[in-house]
């Protein structure tokens, strides 16, 4: 019997609502019922930070708090139903920022917007649950990160997924995608899977793409990600609705006792001893030198009392790849130049906090379908709309089970022109101008060693250059792959909390998108594949009709197609390499341990570590690196136990006859 998703939804905000030993309520005088510490906090409850933080709880011995500036979603259709995303807007669970002015592009700002909520941006998002192929992760370690290639992750990647595979016919058969079983997980606490229903168009998208000899790919996340795909989904294959962090995570641990959750509240400074003396309860290794980090300050507003709660072990970041750096930074972690300029005292000077930030830079154009008698998902209004709810919550059929993306392709450069050479020539160039002028040589010198990865990347073909990615009515968004240029994320006050709600009064974000200016040529080069697209025996049948700027005709000026075209770049909501894992002399914030280099017991598990982006979608792999993270904490911690121990109690339990002092030396 399927529940209306009404009642699931109540009963989901129900169920956390009466579960106190997770989630902490303030009291009638607005204090929090906290412990006097924490072995581990955890700052943000994001893919993350419920990954982490979920693992670490799974030993009733060790405590940890979770604090989310966000609350808990309501489960409501806008954020639950697949069908719905692109045509509900649930603002309330998302903050949005401006991005600086465009300097490379018109000129002009753009917005982001992330997930504040338990969930994180997972809560919001668009559900597309690509990996990346081998190449994208193994020129992770050739960065210099050890133990952070494609067969280090695949584990990870497994374990996060429960992968379902199903026909496209919805007949509930399996295995008709032809998945292949050695790189998928089927007992992960993160449904994947595919909807019941697919709009026709998804046929002549994907046979269009053929025609222009890009070939079927069966198994986007086998590695190799390049061809035209069915997508899968971060959704649940039984009832047919979103799968997040907080409903594979968190939901399944609430009777935990040792787990707490504050919601409402932000955290605003890392808390920390400057002394630099050498302390014994490491949760690295005892005697390891360095930042002691003992705990974080929150409140709930501006206008209320700090909170300070002490640690025992570690913090953890995951508030994303945008505030992670800037907390940082209020902290006296940072570029010493920035945070004197805040006027906060510089505890290790680290400048690759806030640089190497990277996004997709994304491109929109609706080639609006006209064709008589096409269903898309523009129609679902009305008593069509009522149907079709009537239908998903009945049946969990129909339209509403698919999300607005569930088509894409991805190309290969030398599948989409004959000029790679060229490119490749223009893509290993770097000029001043290429980097943001705050670059030190540390800095510089790990661009320099991206570069060289990226245009390797380039000349492969399973790496993608450019995402295509198809919706019922007609929007062909093309995404670059392998951007070259660099941003950066940097504080602009020293109080995370200011009397305006507007992230932007905290941050300076500029992705700085086409600094290089090969991304803005692939973008071009994404343009002019749809132009060849919609010309196709099969996308013609569907009468598109190409955005103002951007038709056949339009590409034969090349000015007046560039110019289009900036004006339209944007963001593609995955920012990342804020605090990347890397060598310190490469401009690194993070060891392969994800600790913060210059401390002892500061982690970052977010986006923000990603060296290098993925030609992908990058909640898989976020959630990849969050388990492996936990992985590390773990036996980082047992080690530490371990030495920390007493020698006589290391044989307790052994028989007497066994039982030797060791020899001294």
């Amino acid at each position: 019997m399927m529940l209306p998703t009404a009642v699931l939804a109540l009963a989901g905000t129900l169920l956390l609502s009466f579960a106190s030993a997770i989630h902490l309520v303030p009291d009638e005088k607005g204090n929090l019922p906290l412990r006097s510490g924490y072995d581990y906090i955890v700052v943000g409850a994001g893919i993350g930070g419920l990954v982490v933080a979920n693992r670490l709880s799974e030993n009733a011995s060790v405590s940890v708090l979770v604090i989310e500036a966000g609350e808990l979603d309501d489960r409501a259709e806008d954020v639950s139903i697949p069908g719905n995303i692109g045509f509900e807007d649930p603002r309330r669970y998302e903050v949005k920022m401006n991005l600086a002015a465009q300097e490379f592009l018109d000129g002009k700002p753009r917005i982001i917007s992330q997930g504040q909520v338990v969930g994180g941006s997972t809560i919001v998002n668009g559900l597309v649950w690509t990996r990346g192929s081998v190449a994208d992760f193994d020129a992770w370690e050739r960065l210099g990160n050890p133990g952070w290639g494609w067969s280090d992750l695949l584990p990870y990647f497994e374990k996060s997924e429960r992968y379902s595979s199903r026909d496209r016919n919805g007949t509930g058969e399996t295995v008709l995608l032809h998945s292949s079983a050695e790189t998928h997980g089927n007992r992960g606490p993160v449904q994947v899977g595919y909807p019941n229903y697919y709009y026709n168009q998804t046929d002549n998208f994907l046979e269009g793409i053929q025609e222009l000899g890009i070939p079927f790919n069966e198994d986007p996340n086998s590695g190799d990600a390049t061809g035209a795909s069915i997508t899968p989904s971060s959704m649940t294959a039984k009832n047919q609705s979103r799968e997040d962090a907080r409903t594979a995570y968190l939901d399944p641990v609430l009777e935990r006792t040792n787990m707490h959750l504050v919601t409402g509240h932000t955290v605003t400074r890392i808390l920390h001893d400057n002394s630099r003396a050498v302390f014994s309860n490491s949760s690295h290794l005892p005697g390891a030198s360095g930042l002691r980090i003992t705990g974080v300050e929150f409140a709930a507003n501006s206008t209320a009392q700090n909170v300070s709660i002490s640690c025992r072990k570690e913090v953890i970041l995951a508030g994303g790849a945008i505030l992670s750096p800037v907390l940082l930074q209020v902290s006296g972690i940072g570029p010493a130049e920035l945070l004197e300029s805040l006027g906060v005292d510089v505890a290790v000077d680290l400048p690759g906090v806030g640089s190497n930030f990277q996004d997709h830079p994304t491109l929109q154009p609706v080639y609006e379908y006209t064709a008589p008698d096409l269903f898309t998902a523009w129609d679902i209004v009305g008593h069509t709309r009522d149907q079709v709810r009537q239908e998903y919550l009945t049946n969990r059929t129909g339209p509403w089970t698919a999300p607005m993306v569930n088509a894409a392709a991805f190309t290969a450069l030398s599948w989409v022109t004959d000029r790679v050479q060229e490119i490749l020539d223009e893509a290993a160039n770097t000029s001043a101008a290429n980097l943001p002028p705050s670059y030190d040589a540390t800095l510089r010198a790990g661009y320099a060693a991206q570069q060289a990865e990226l245009v390797s990347l380039l000349g492969r073909t399973d790496t993608p250059t450019y995402e295509v990615m198809s919706t019922s009515w007609g929007q062909l968004a093309v995404s670059g792959m392998q951007p070259f240029s660099r941003g950066t994320v940097r504080a602009r006050t020293a109080h995370v909390l200011q009397s305006s709600s507007s992230l932007s009064a905290v941050a300076d974000v500029d992705p700085r998108f086409c600094a290089h200016p090969v991304d803005c040529a692939l973008l071009l080069l994404g343009l002019g594949f749809n132009d060849r697209l919609v010309q196709t025996v099969a996308l013609a049948a569907l009468e598109p009709v190409p955005p103002p700027g951007f038709g056949v005709a339009d590409a034969r000026n090349a000015t007046q197609m560039d110019r289009a075209m900036r004006a339209a770049v944007t963001s593609g909501f995955h920012p990342s390499g804020s605090t990347s894992m890397l060598p310190r002399a490469l401009g690194g914030v993070v060891d392969t341990a994800l600790r913060v280099y210059g401390t002892r017991n500061l982690r970052v598990v977010d986006a923000g570590v990603i060296p290098l982006i993925p030609g992908a979608h990058i909640q898989a792999a976020v959630y990849a690196v969050a388990e492996k993270a936990a992985d590390i904490i773990k036996a980082e911690d047992l080690r530490a136990r371990a030495v920390a121990r007493p020698w006589w109690r290391r044989f307790q339990g052994k028989k007497r006859s066994s039982f030797k002092k060791p020899l001294a030396v």
